[in-house]
Parts: C-alpha cells; structure tokens; sequence
C-alpha cells in the first residue's frame, strides 16, 4: 500500500481518541477484578524468550522444510498446555533460492551483498519444472555484464540512456514513484537488459530517523515479492552509493550468480496449526488469534513477534482456565499460517496470505460465528514516534476505544478503518465477512521488514507488552460478551462518508446513489433499533436473576445469530479493493469506477477547451495509470493483464476485485501527437459509456441490494 495513504489514514484517525484514563496502580481500576487476575498471568519475559527462540530459527520461506520445522515446535508448545491442536495442510507454490551472489570485477574486484526473493529470477534454475538461463558464462549460469544507472527505471529515463541490451540496470526502487517493482523489470525486459538490481524502497535516501536513535539504516536489503521476464536482484542503499561512486569515474562490470526455482503449489506443500480451547457456553462462537510462522529474512518482527505472542496467550488462557480464574465461554482458536508472504497460484498477482484465505475457505462454519478475529503481524518493533497503530473493520471502534481507554492506551495508540490487504486480518474480514484487526503497526517499519535486518537486534518488549495487555483484556470482554461487542453503526458511517464522496466524482450518476443511500440509510435505522434493543438485554441482564438471565441470554444468542449473518453480507459485499496496483487499495466497492469516472471526465472536459496538457495530467490519475504513465505500453500490457486476471486465488468469490479501464493508449497516443484530441476524447467518452458506467451501476446496484438484505436480516432479529 502507498505509504502516503497510510500516513493519512493514521491522521485522519485521530478524531477517534478519548481522554487517556489516569491510574496510579500498575493496572487501571477500569479493569474487573476478574480480568486484573488473568493480565497478571501474563509473562512477558516469557514471552521474549520465544521470541528470541523462534528468531534463532533459519529463514522460513512459504512452504520450505524450515517452515515445517517451526510449525512442529508449535504444534508441540500448544500440545503442551494441554489443547486440541490441528496442522492443516493446502498447497502452496514455493519458491528456493540458492546463493545470489553479485560482486565488481571491474575496474576492480569487490564483493556486494545481494539477494534474489519472491517469485523474482535468479540467474538461473527452474521455473515450475522448467530451466531457465539468463547468464553468458558457465553454460548460462554466471552473467557478466556491465552496468549501467536507469534511475528509477521509467520509460523517459531508459529512453535518454539509449541501448542497454545485454546490460545489467541499477533501478533506485521507489514505490511513492513507480509503485511497484515488477513493472520495472518488464520494462528493462522489453529493452533488453540482462537483469535488474534494485536498491532503495521508499522516499529519498538517506532521509532522517529515529530508529535506535540513528540515521536511515542504509545497509537493509529488501526485494518482497516481485515478479518478472529477467532477473531481479535487490542490494542495499549503501552498496548502491559505493557502485554510484565507480560508476561516476567509469565503466563498471558486475558477475551475477544463483539460483532461484519457482515450484507449483501442484508440488509444493504448506501448513496451518491451528489449536483450540473449546467454550464451556457457546462452544460454537469463537475468538481468534492469528499471526503467520513464514519469513523472509530471520522475520523478527514479520512475524515472529505475532507467533511469540500467540503462543503466550495460549499459555496464560489455558492456565488460566486450569486454575479456574476463568472460564472462557466461548472456544478460542490459536491459528499459526504458513505461506502469508508468496505462495499463491502461479501466474496470479494476489500471491500473498494463503495460509489464512485457506483457512477461510475451508472452515466457513467457524468463520461465520467468529466474534472477533485478534491478528497479531509486525508488533515487536519500537516506534520512533507518535502513536503505536492498530488497522481494524470499524464496527470494532467503540469495541477497542474503551479497552484503550480502560488501560491508559489512548495517548500511546491509535486506529483506523479500514483492514487492509497486506496481513491475515484481511482473510477473516474481508473474505469471512467477520470482525477483525491487526496490531501494531508504526511507520518506520519499512525499513526493517522484509529486510535482513528484521532480527532482535531491533525488536522491543514494549509493543510486545501493549499487545500482550490489550488482546487479553479484548479477548476476554468479547469471551463474555452478552451481545456481539460490535456496532455497524460504525461501519455504515464509514459507507456513507465514502459514498458521499464517490456521488461527487461520478454526479451523472446521481439517481443509482440516491437509491444506494436510501438502502443506506434503512440500514442506519435498523442498526439504530438493535443496538437499542441490546442495550435494553444488557440492562436488564446486569439487574436479573436465575431464569429472567436464562431468558435474556436466549434473547441474546437470538440477536446474535442475527448480527453474525448481518454483517457478514455489510462487509464483504460493501468492500471493493483494487486501486494504484491491484488490491493493495481497500475502499467501497463503488470508489475505483467513480474515481475514474472523475479523471476522464475532466480529461474530456479539458480536451473540448483545447487543453491537451490538462487533459493528459488527468488521465496520470486514473487507476493504473499512476504507474502507467511511466512506462512503456508493451511492460504496461503484461502488468495490466496480471491485474486484471487477478481473481484466479482470492477476490472472485465476492467480486470485491474491481475491474481496470486501459487509457494508456489513449494517453501515449495523445502525448505523442499520433492522434487527435477529437479521436481521444471519443475514445474516452466510449470507456466511460461502455465499461465505467456499467460497472459502477453494478456496483451501487449490488451495494443497494446488500444492505436491504442486511437491514431485514437485522429487523427479523427484533422482537
């Protein structure tokens, strides 16, 4: 996701604190006694140590013997605290990689640092069975090349370095600039160069930070997953300003060596353990607890902090139950994922949280009754400054509000709605329709995860201690929840702000908003009435005795099988997801076709003034076309495609994946002056008619009829 976005979205948060509540005890008086006994369990060395454990561990990538290993161990740590535990296997394409090697042998020898991850082309190996070579030495296994500095890799700048056929580019990866990195290597494959080497990822570097107190950690090497025709190969900023260096005295020749093979997920095997703590009151509602063992790198933070963390939950709620200091009334799940970096089917652009989507897919009857799912991802790391940042479904914001507030968390974190695509929460919430957040994200992480410096050297106890504190304290509230500690009210607050502004990017179509807003709001009304209904159970629960409780607590497992169903259809058929490179935007489903629909009318608006400039600059706004401006339209097409064929893992099943509108050509035509501005503007005129305009009626037609369906599901559940 633009990292941008985020920072806004953490702004924009804000105006959701309260007061931080002020104690003089270690733990508020908020608390009931009952749930100050079970936080005292906690044991956050304890804690540590696994952690310090699980990173001694090697590298786990998706799929590999290693995962497999760590699985084992826990498997075994939850065998041991006495609970029902599962491994669930699935299929999951792997990808091996073999001693990436880069080093200058001229003007003089000198060993780089270097990497090769994620679906990406070493120099040579196989590719689901079949060899390939990119090198010109040792039978194809050793490239030799010269180099040569195409800045961030756009069409302009290869266009004024001329010819590098056979030549090896350094690419400056900037992801607020080209987005993302496989469009890169397709356009250095369309100019024939041998292969890729990325430095860099976000902003300009060095850039000041607080991260142990220093500057930038310039000596991280990150690649992620990135996919492509050539080789990609990722080395540190540091080692790109030594190369830099040469390059400005002379020719510089690197050796490229390695081996990397992509192995179908019809060869290749992952796992989930998942282990249980049955309810003693409604054995078929659940609280969850997620995080994923896999990792690139030692993934200290990403996500062996979440695995630690996990692990000791587990420990304290089953002693805690041994030692009847509480009794959960509803099962806990403890879900260890594998595969949530890389595994997803080949040739698809979604190839990331498999371990999870699996799990969705395949206990449906658990997700269904989920009261809450806890994920735990990237949580170890220091802040270096401002808040601590939970990202949740917003129907958990009053939920998580007072737990922050009975703490004294509000001033340290913060949250904001809603779940985005890049951790396991996505699967549960917008896949399973369930509630669901994740924990505890800070900015400066960029330049830890997914780098060789995600190891403990890095990692702090205090967001490790936050976390333990704050999922105890909201496992156990929704464990004994009366009624679903939710509100929707929140969520339809989130719907309407959005379609508000999506009926102002797409006016024309103001009779298919109006009615979409009309369901809206009967929603908002029904949603209105049984949030008063559940506050009358809860009053008069707190007040009754023997049979009146029995009776009030039929009445609440009635209202709750109603707001289970209910929100399940509000949040999977509300959610669209898509944008700037293909579902690592979460939004309404109506926002990417009326976004643009905006930008091509103000281009065609511009082009009937004659404003060619104008019209161009908002065509570069267009989804796709962010990126898609920068490039050339052959690397452009074979990105496109992917996205656009995206459904075939995760996305189809509830149409969320939005579809993509190609004005690149338009554009470079254009730009270019190989067409006139009246040829341009009919083209874009019949897109919008023949391709936008449907597919955004369609979408305010299917968000209409959602949340009818929503709002009668939630009024049968009334008395």
């Amino acid at each position: 996701m633009n990292k941008t976005i985020i920072t806004l979205l953490m702004l924009l948060a804000v105006s959701f604190s309260v007061v931080p509540v002020s104690t003089g005890s270690a733990l508020p008086r908020a608390l009931t006694i009952e749930e100050q006994a079970v936080l005292n369990l906690l044991d956050y060395d304890h804690a540590w140590r696994q952690l310090e454990y699980l990173s001694s561990l090697p590298e786990k990538l998706g799929g590999s013997p290693q995962e497999s290993a760590a699985q084992d161990y826990v498997y075994q740590q939850f065998q041991q605290m006495g609970m029902d535990v599962a491994r669930e296997t699935f299929n999951s394409q792997r990808w091996v990689h073999e001693g990436t090697s880069l080093k200058i042998v001229s003007p003089q020898e000198e060993a780089i640092p270097a990497i090769t991850y994620g679906g990406s082309h070493s120099i040579w190996g196989k590719e689901y069975g079949k060899p390939y070579y990119f090198g010109n030495r040792n039978h194809g296994k050793i490239l030799v090349a010269p180099l040569i500095n195409v800045g961030f890799g756009t069409a302009a700048e290869f266009g004024s370095i001329g010819d590098v056929s056979g030549k090896i580019v350094l690419v400056h990866r900037d992801d607020d600039v080209t987005l993302w990195p496989s469009v890169v290597v397709e356009e250095a494959a369309v100019r024939g160069a041998a292969g890729v080497i990325f430095y860099g990822y976000y902003g300009t570097y060095p850039q000041p930070d607080s991260v142990k107190g220093d500057a930038t950690l310039p000596d991280g090497i990150r690649q992620d997953s990135v996919g492509g025709s050539i080789p990609a190969i990722s080395i540190s900023i540091n080692s790109a300003m030594r190369i830099k260096e040469l390059l400005s005295r002379g020719e510089v020749t690197l050796q490229v060596e390695g081996r990397a093979d992509l192995i179908s997920e019809n060869h290749a095997k992952s796992s989930n353990v998942i282990a249980t703590l049955r309810g003693s009151k409604y054995p078929d509602e659940y609280v969850v607890f997620s995080a994923h063992i896999d990792t690139w790198w030692t993934g200290t933070l990403d996500d062996l902090s979440g695995v630690a963390t996990a692990l000791e939950f587990a420990r304290v709620f089953s002693q805690a139950k041994g030692l009847g200091l509480f009794d959960n009334e509803r099962t806990l799940v403890f879900a260890i994922f594998g595969s949530e970096e890389f595994g997803g089917p080949q040739d698809t652009w979604f190839n990331w949280l498999i371990g999870s989507y699996e799990f969705v897919k395949t206990h449906p009857e658990l997700v269904d009754k989920t009261v809450i799912d806890l994920n735990l991802d990237m949580l170890s790391l220091r802040k270096s400054s401002g808040k601590y940042w939970i990202e949740q479904s917003p129907e958990a914001n009053e939920f998580v509000d007072k737990a922050l507030a009975d703490l004294g968390l509000t001033g340290t974190v913060g949250f904001y709605n809603p779940v985005y695509s890049w951790v396991d929460a996505w699967s549960f919430y917008a896949k399973g329709g369930t509630t669901s957040m994740n924990v505890l994200w800070v900015p400066n992480a960029d330049q830890i995860y997914h780098t060789q410096l995600d190891t403990m050297e890095y990692a702090s106890p205090e967001p490790l201690k936050i976390t333990l504190d704050l999922y105890s304290l909201l496992w156990m509230r929704a464990d004994h929840a009366l009624v679903l500690p939710v509100n929707l009210a929140q969520t339809v607050a989130w719907a309407a702000g959005s379609l508000s502004a999506d009926k102002a990017s797409a006016p024309s179509e103001n009779d298919f908003f109006n009615a979409a807003s009309n369901a809206l709001e009967n929603l908002r009304e029904e949603i209105t009435l049984t949030n008063e209904y559940a506050d009358s159970l809860k009053s008069a629960y707190a007040t009754a005795s023997g049979n009146e409780r029995k009776i009030i607590q039929a009445k609440a497992a009635n209202l709750n099988e109603t707001l289970f169903a209910a929100r399940k259809v509000i949040n999977v058929w509300s959610l669209g997801e898509g944008g700037t490179a293909g579902s690592w935007d979460v939004f309404l489903r109506t926002h990417q076709h009326a976004h643009d629909i905006n930008y091509l009318d103000e281009a065609v608006t511009a082009l009937q003034r004659g404003l060619t400039a104008k019209a161009l600059q908002a065509l570069e706004s267009v989804y796709t076309m962010e990126w898609g401006h920068r490039f050339n339209r052959s690397a452009y097409l074979t990105v496109l495609a992917w996205m656009n064929e995206s459904d075939q893992y995760w996305g189809a099943v509830w149409d969320q994946q939005q579809d993509y509108v190609d004005v690149q050509g338009i554009y470079l035509g254009l730009r270019d002056g190989l067409i006139t501005a009246e040829k341009a503007k009919s083209d874009l005129e019949e897109i919008r008619s023949k391709q936008l305009v449907p597919w955004l009626r369609e979408d305010l037609v299917t968000l209409e009829s959602a949340w009818y369906q929503a709002a009668d599901m939630l009024s049968s559940g009334l008395p």
